[in-house]
């Protein structure tokens, strides 16, 4: 049996694997991954571990945290059950415990506290505390989207133990909620902003009444809540729940989008909620969110599918009796994975049940609706099909420690409550904020003055070198000096501004996906009325329906822009930067403070159907049924007719007016194809816009950043005189210097597992 020692530090995300005690070498496939998050390779881990060692027994020793551990024994599992191409496998699992992250963020402040009274200006300065209070401040956002009827507002209600969200009205999801996570606040406070995010009104104590005004209020386009999420973890996180609008009432496009860009965004990956009506699962408005769900589900690894959760409500609405809630929830993942999501993590909950004990036991006042649902909580309790623990994906160790909790719980209420299946879905979000979040967080705020030190103590080596060798003393003088003659003679920063100005960019290359995409998507969606006659009375909902399609396939359209926006802005942010640091090699730092705005181009507007319907009416004669009537000609007095039918048939006609269904999709789609074409044409504008701003920018940022050479060469300078002088405080310079070493070590501390 080979071991294989595999380990996993999730700050620096840095993998060591070594077989029977040797590193694995460079060539090795297996290297590929040591750069890379756990949860990006480790599906793949087993197959290829079998496929290089050509062996099926194998010993695992994994260093690594609790929950990364936890993947890694997922997979041991499923091939130990599973097998690999239809071959036993054995694999024995080994876990070598590494420090957790709990008390790293208190490290760093104390590290930070201990930075601001040291010996070093640079360590002391502003700049470096505000980047990494950004770092420590920094937000996660956790978007709950959902289609109509099924019990959003509910479930957010529920995780916030409080009737904040009002549910039943088309407008009290028109608007986009964040609620941020603060335990020192005993009310919510709101603040309403307009579709510039400029504030309207603000209000303490903010109750569901107040919210419901919001959302009728025309003003407000943004609603940004503040107050305590109690069963969500926000230790070292800043959490944002956002309540989405849900495609089929959304008033306004950009927050469609918006929805859009939270499934889509791959850098920061944030959690996505989305809930399902266990009662009606299919819905039209589903299907395009969940293709895009599914999409994003395939890119990234194990990440990217934990940071979706599906929560299948109203399971208190079935009769265990007569339906299985197992097999319930295999429909709901057969569903999910008609549109391509593979393993979900699916959770069953009542929402409702949830929320009314979560009243109840805060003391609030409840409706005689609630206090009838609360009546039934020990439904719950009594049947076993209800005990959602065991239906969930959670890992077993989390299983086996909230199943102690139930056991040891004397509180039926609290009995209850966990077995609607709320607490588990807050459990797997704050799995996930500890997972990925948190230690994402750490390392930024670790790196937030990381290189400050670094260039501290490369100053520091110089330094002594300067002192201790006279050739390299001159080779440093030798060094500034041409420095200075470069600059002089325009070699810097002016060279790589005429760089700059040559560089151009392929923006046809970067709609191309784009272009493709309406296309195909136009296409399909011509398919549907292409060749069919379609009654007037049919008419006004597919138009609605396929106004629904464009208005998605807009926001779609939109994310993709965005992001290519994004995109275009880093690579040439990268390309320009890249120009200078040939110049200057090693002595410079980066720093990208523009940041992009968003672009809204692609409004378009589509046609009334009632005018559509009125201009493609037409009326033509045609069979519509048979009626059957008694023979005229049948009489008893005439031998010839007694053998013709007692009955005939014949053809009934009525007029009915008919909508020609290519001429209809042509109406609203060409012109809508042409919008898009000429936003399409804008955008490859603004991008041109874009790049000249960008090259400004760069070339501002680069006569700052020869400042900066400029002034390391007076200090280098400075310093080669300072090592002529005899009276050097060699003692005070030694406590410097194990300061800063002291420094160091600290933060490769908190940064090791």
């Amino acid at each position: 049996m080979t071991e294989i020692f595999l380990a996993y530090n999730p700050y620096k995300v840095e993998t060591v694997i070594s077989i029977e005690g040797e590193k694995i070498k460079e060539d090795s496939y297996l290297s590929k991954y040591k750069n890379e998050r756990l949860q990006v390779w480790i599906e793949n881990l087993i197959p290829q571990i079998i496929n290089q060692l050509n062996e099926n027994e194998l010993k695992l020793v994994f260093k690594g945290t609790k929950l990364d551990y936890e993947d890694v024994k997922y997979y041991c599992d499923y091939y130990n059950e599973n097998g690999y191409n239809d071959e036993a496998v054995n694999i024995i699992l080994e876990h070598i415990c590494s420090k957790e992250s709990s008390h790293k963020i208190e490290q760093l402040a104390e590290l930070v506290k201990d930075m601001k009274e040291g010996p070093f200006e640079e360590l002391r300065s502003e700049e470096i505390e505000k980047n990494f209070k950004k770092a420590i401040d920094s937000e996660f956002e956790i978007a709950v989207i959902a289609t109509m009827s099924s019990g959003k507002s509910t479930l957010i209600n529920s995780m916030l133990a409080q009737e904040l969200m009002p549910s039943k009205n088309e407008a009290c999801t028109a608007k986009i909620t964040k609620i941020k996570d603060n335990d020192t606040l005993e009310k919510f406070r709101a603040e309403c902003k307009d579709i510039n995010e400029e504030v309207v009104c603000t209000m303490e104590d903010v109750n569901i009444e107040n919210m419901k005004e919001f959302n009728e209020d025309e003003k407000i386009a943004f609603i940004d809540v503040e107050g305590d999420i109690p069963s969500i973890s926000s230790e070292g996180m800043n959490l944002v729940l956002i309540d989405t609008p849900g495609p089929n009432n959304s008033q306004d496009s950009s927050h469609e989008q918006f929805t859009f860009k939270v499934i889509k965004n791959q850098s920061s990956k944030p959690m996505v909620l989305y809930v399902l009506n266990g009662t009606q699962l299919s819905t039209n408005d589903d299907n395009a969110l969940l293709d895009q769900v599914a999409q994003a589900m395939k890119v990234g690894g194990k990440q990217s599918k934990d940071r979706f959760i599906f929560a299948v409500n109203k399971i208190d609405q079935f009769d265990t009796e007569e339906e299985d809630i197992n097999s319930m929830l295999n429909k709901v993942k057969s569903y999910l994975e008609s549109h391509g999501i593979e393993n979900p993590n699916i959770y069953p909950v009542s929402s409702e049940m949830a929320k009314v004990i979560r009243l109840q036991k805060k003391g609030y006042e409840l409706t005689r609706k609630q206090r009838s649902t609360l009546k039934d909580y020990d439904l719950f309790l009594e049947e076993e099909a209800l005990h959602t623990l065991k239906y969930t994906p959670l890992s077993d160790s989390i299983k086996r420690d909230i199943q102690e909790k139930i056991n040891s719980c004397e509180d039926d209420y609290q009995k209850a409550l966990y077995h609607t299946g709320i607490p588990y879905v807050e459990t797997a979000i704050n799995t996930y904020l500890e997972k990925y979040a948190v230690t994402s967080k750490i390392t930024a705020a670790v790196n937030s003055f990381k290189k400050i030190i670094e260039e501290r103590q490369m100053f520091q080596e110089i330094e002594d070198n300067i002192k201790e060798n006279e050739e390299y003393k001159n080779a440093i003088i030798e060094q500034m000096e041409n420095i200075k003659k470069q600059l002089k003679q325009g070699n810097g920063a002016k060279k790589v501004k005429e760089e700059i100005d040559k560089l151009t960019f392929n923006k046809k290359e970067s709609t191309k996906q784009t272009r493709r995409k309406i296309n195909l998507k136009t296409t399909e969606i011509s398919d549907k009325f292409r060749n069919k006659q379609i009654e007037e009375y049919q008419a006004n909902s597919m138009i609605i329906k396929l106004q629904q399609e464009l208005k998605i396939l807009e926001a779609d359209i939109k994310t993709d822009l965005d992001n290519t926006m994004d995109k275009v802005v880093k690579s040439k942010a990268e390309e320009y930067i890249e120009k200078y640091k040939k110049q200057v090699e090693g002595l410079i730092q980066t720093n990208n403070k523009f940041s992009t705005k968003e672009m809204n181009y692609l409004a378009c507007s589509i046609p009334d159907a009632d005018k559509l319907i009125d201009s493609y009416k037409y009326t033509q004669r045609e069979k519509v049924g048979e009626e059957t009537y008694r023979n005229p000609d049948k009489k008893w007095y005439n031998p010839f007719s007694w053998f013709e039918p007692k009955y005939l048939t014949r053809n009934i006609y009525e007029d009915r007016t008919y909508i020609d269904g290519e001429k209809l999709s042509e109406s609203i789609i060409d012109p809508y194809i042409k919008s898009l074409e000429a936003n399409l044409e804008k955008f490859e504008s603004a991008i041109d816009i874009e790049t000249k701003n960008l090259k400004e920018f760069f070339k501002r940022e680069i006569d700052k950043l020869e400042k900066v050479l400029e002034n390391k060469v007076k200090e280098l300078e400075k310093l080669v005189e300072e090592s002529d002088v005899v009276t050097i405080d060699i003692e005070n310079k030694n406590k410097e210097k194990d300061w800063l070493l002291e420094i160091s070590n600290r933060l490769e501390t908190i940064l090791d597992i």
